[in-house]
């Protein structure tokens, strides 16, 4: 049994299509399908059925599908370690940014990562929290950080801060908004995010108990488009306390001033990932570049 053929089953089973595994793993089909095969004959059972929709696990294969994760978890880990003790970290480290790239201090984490390992390329994907997932579980992103708690059995969750949000009012409006009650704002146009966004779920804790909730939407994915509306004067929105002002002070938004519920910002990768020594070594440039205290444990929680 070879490393490179628990790699093959792994990324069948996480996509669930040869055609997409091939891609991922820069291989062909033809080859793939060789190493699936070879390892079923290895260890003496069927791994796959082929079905219309693509490649479904067996009762076996659901079975040794996390053994070979821890597998070849540990055989990176193995070898991550003795790059550290050459120091010699090569490859590549992919990160999931959902949020500005200022906020989450990318030039000071580049910075640190690259002092710490001259040869590790380094690269930022901007991302959102509702879609991070996905990358994570098929390998196109190591980690990432995100918005709010997920619900993922598959990630390690590690909360870095907590972020305070405020409602802000487009400057079309009157700036007496700014004292009204939340009846008064639920008349108004307002900027929502999909319902899969933890920003959602904030502006429902906001509106919960009361009589009324916002009827008049526009919906947007991300925050820069929920910046780029309340500009407009589309209608009012709830964003990070520091964008809000920034707003405010440039004269294009009011600031409500009610209390608003605040939202976790996260570190994330998988669980089978989690203790990566190339991925513990990010997380360490966090807490740095951050200036958080290092927990003495890892108060890591599966989502």
């Amino acid at each position: 049994m070879e490393l490179y053929q628990l790699k093959s089953f792994v990324k069948v089973a996480e996509l669930g299509n040869l055609t997409r595994a091939s891609e991922a793993l820069f291989t062909s089909q033809p080859a793939i399908s060789a190493q699936i095969k070879a390892l079923e004959e290895f260890l003496g059972v069927q791994l796959f059925v082929r079905s219309a929709k693509g490649m479904n696990l067996t009762e076996a294969g659901n079975r040794l599908y996390d053994d070979a994760c821890v597998t070849l978890a540990a055989a990176d880990k193995l070898h991550q370690r003795a790059l550290l003790l050459r120091d010699e970290i090569v490859g590549e480290l992919k990160i999931g940014i959902h949020t500005d790239f200022d906020f989450v201090k990318t030039g000071a984490l580049y910075q640190a990562m690259k002092a710490r390992c001259p040869q590790l390329n380094l690269h930022f994907y901007q991302t959102s929290s509702a879609t991070i997932i996905r990358p994570l579980r098929t390998g196109e992103f190591d980690a990432g950080f995100s918005f709010g708690p997920k619900k993922s059995g598959e990630l390690s969750v590690e909360v870095l801060t907590q972020v305070p949000l405020k409602v802000v009012i487009p400057k079309v409006f009157s700036p007496e908004l700014g004292q009204a009650d939340l009846a008064t704002l639920a008349e108004l146009p307002w900027v929502y995010t999909s319902n899969s966004c933890p920003f959602y779920g904030i502006c429902e804790a906001l509106f919960a108990g009361e009589p009324v909730s916002p009827q008049q939407l526009a919906w947007v994915d991300t925050e820069e488009a929920m910046v780029a509306l309340v500009k407009a004067g589309a209608g009012l929105s709830i964003l990070r306390e520091d964008m809000a002002a920034r707003l405010e002070q440039e004269g294009l938004a009011y600031v409500w001033e009610g209390e608003v519920p605040e939202i976790e910002f996260n570190f994330v990768t998988t669980l089978r990932r989690q203790h990566d020594p190339l991925i513990s070594l990010f997380r360490e440039c966090i807490y740095d570049c951050w200036q958080l205290e290092f927990p003495k444990t890892t108060d890591v929680q599966s989502a």
